[in-house]
């Protein structure tokens, strides 16, 4: 195998260079003229082994003798092995590379009309997403309104409820304040009464125990008079038998009148026992009738409280169904709205999905295209490599004919400067030859001998021809070191311009190499950067999903504590309103209970009084 860089020693292929075909041009040889002259026999030897051994000259060149006529011809160079690439190997000629780059054309308006359908079937998607999605806001907004409308309705019909409801709770508090002020001059006019009473009791109380006291200070007056008297008895317990008669029927009489005044006393006790059961009844009697009063008056304003309460309860009843009719028309709604939001989650993944095929689709025209400029570069590194093959190819065709033009020009030169030397030298041996061939006449006409003109011409000549080739063969001879010179130096210089060229083809084909991983690193590096930006955009898609469900969540989570604070604050508003009216009735209640207590207090002082009276009696 021949490598293209190769270059035999030019010491070994300096011969190899020489073509022997298998006709060539042979020179005409004149007639031999047999000289048959003894003392000529040697040079006759010497002139025909010249003959055989001649270096002869053609149109084609010089030949080495008779046995070789063939020309000098140099072989034309093997075609080198080209190191190319396989893109410089495939294209051949420039009409391969045009039908290429048509073929290459031809092939990327294909990939481009199908990329244009797909992505005209894409945008036809798009619009019908696009419509869609817009009649799903349509319908979204609808139900948005209808729940807005639903909503305003519910508010009005319970701002209405509220309306009736404080109504009520205004007939409610104003039934209680007027019963509270009922109590109230109820009570005072109890207490009116029992302040009447009480005086007209201490009056007869005062007026018995004033009627009491002097019915026991006349009897304590008896008594001390009997005293007296039992002393005076005693005392006279010596007179006892002129008084006793006397004094028995004072005691007698004393007796009998602390008998009528203890009959008296005991009757006056007896009214007042009387008097304080009569009092005791009445008292009993006015609490029972106030207490029945009380009762009624309760179980009339629990009546109103309860014919109230009953409106309350319809109203709260109508509220709650107003509020349940709210929540299932708003669930129902919310559904529906749902429904709708996941129409427009699909329409609008489908929209992405649908931008995500685009943008493929964009990439692919744009990869085709980039596919195709490459291409277009390749060709026209390959239109580059095969022109810069060709003029090389000229070139050095161009300078093999300038060398060749160069050694002919150089040949004729020197083969006319060698003919003129030879010519000159030809002719001073011609001159020499004639002055011995006169010499030799006279000495052959001096002995005797008789020579034709014929004779003598064939000799002169056969004398001719061989000066003259003795004369060539030893220009011939003298001319081959010059002639090995001038081809050595001529292979040195087509072998140093073979160097040159293979280097500048090493050169080329290294950085072609070397443009050829940069492509390749640049297209990794595209194809890398895409998988990176579709697998980021996929990352940022999901982590946007995953924000807005978990934003969704939140707004749900926050609507849902929001309409619980609400009913809190609703409750705890209620119950405020009804711990300041317990508050309110729970001080009306401990009013009513210390006034109560004092009246109580009250009256049990006057029954210690009054027992203590009874008991004293």
């Amino acid at each position: 195998m021949v490598l293209p860089f190769e270059h035999t020693n030019l010491l070994h292929s300096r011969y190899d260079v020489i073509a022997r075909p298998g006709s060539a041009f042979e020179l005409r040889r004149p007639p031999k003229i047999d000289l048959e002259l003894p003392t000529n026999k040697s040079a006759a030897e010497y002139a025909s082994f010249l003959k055989e051994k001649e270096r002869k000259v053609g149109p084609e060149g010089f030949l080495d003798s008779h046995r070789y006529t063939h020309t000098f011809e140099v072989k034309e160079l093997s075609p080198r092995v080209k190191t190319s690439p396989r893109r410089a190997s495939s294209v051949e000629t420039v009409v391969d590379l045009q039908a290429k780059i048509k073929k290459d054309q031809k092939d990327y308006e294909k990939r481009m009309k199908v990329v244009e359908d797909h992505m005209w079937q894409h945008k036809q998607a798009e619009r019908e997403l696009k419509r869609v999605e817009g009649d799903v806001l349509k319908k979204q907004r609808h139900v948005k309104r209808v729940i807005r409308d639903l909503e305003n309705s519910i508010q009005k019909k319970t701002l209405e409820e509220d309306k009736k409801l404080n109504k009520t709770l205004q007939t409610q508090e104003q039934l209680q304040r007027d019963y509270v002020h009922q109590t109230e001059e109820k009570t005072k006019e109890h207490i009116s009464q029992s302040a009447e009473y009480m005086q007209q009791f201490k009056d007869k109380t005062r007026k018995a125990l004033l009627h009491e006291s002097d019915a026991e200070r006349q009897y304590k007056a008896k008594q001390a008079a009997m005293e007296l008297v039992r002393t005076e008895l005693e005392r006279m317990n010596l007179e006892f038998t002129q008084k006793m008669q006397q004094k028995e029927e004072e005691q007698f009489k004393l007796k009998k009148e602390l008998a009528d005044l203890a009959i008296k006393l005991n009757m006056d006790a007896q009214k007042k026992r009387q008097m304080q059961f009569e009092q005791g009844r009445i008292g009993s009697e006015t609490t029972r009738k106030r207490i029945l009063a009380n009762r009624e008056a309760d179980t009339t304003l629990e009546a109103s409280l309860g014919k109230s309460e009953g409106g309350t309860r319809r109203f709260e009843t109508g509220k709650r169904l107003l509020s349940a009719e709210l929540n299932t028309t708003r669930s129902h709604l919310q559904e529906r709205a749902r429904d709708e939001a996941r129409r427009l989650r699909d329409s609008l993944n489908l929209l992405e999905k649908n931008a995500d095929v685009q943008r493929k689709l964009q990439e692919e025209a744009q990869q085709a295209d980039l596919d195709l400029r490459s291409k277009q570069i390749d060709q026209k590194l390959q239109a580059h490599s095969l022109r810069k093959q060709q003029r090389l190819n000229a070139l050095v065709r161009t300078k093999a004919v300038e060398r060749h033009e160069k050694l002919n020009e150089w040949e004729e030169r020197y083969l006319m400067r060698v003919d003129d030397d030879r010519r000159r030298k030809h002719e001073d041996k011609m001159k020499h030859f004639k002055v011995h061939l006169a010499l030799y006449v006279q000495r052959v006409v001096g002995k005797g001998y008789k020579l034709d003109a014929i004779h003598c011409t064939c000799n002169v000549t056969l004398y001719n021809c061989c000066a003259a080739k003795f004369t060539v063969i030893t220009g011939a001879n003298s001319l081959v070191p010059d002639f090995q010179r001038a081809v050595g130096k001529a292979q040195q210089q087509e072998h140093s311009m073979y160097e040159k060229v293979r280097q500048s083809e090493y050169s080329r084909t290294k950085q072609e190499q070397v443009v050829k991983k940069m492509q390749d690193q640049l297209s990794k590096l595209k194809k890398k950067n895409s998988s990176t930006i579709r697998e980021q955009m996929a990352d940022s898609l999901q982590k946007e999903k995953e924000l807005e469900y978990k934003l969704q969540r939140e707004k749900a989570q926050l609507m849902k504590t929001t309409v619980d604070r609400e009913t809190m604050y609703e409750n705890i508003v209620k119950l405020r309103e009804r711990l300041r009216e317990d508050k309110y009735v729970m001080g009306e209640e401990e009013r009513e209970h210390m006034r109560l207590q004092r009246i109580g207090m009250r009256t049990d002082g006057y029954l210690d009084q009054g027992h203590t009276l009874t008991s004293f009696g």
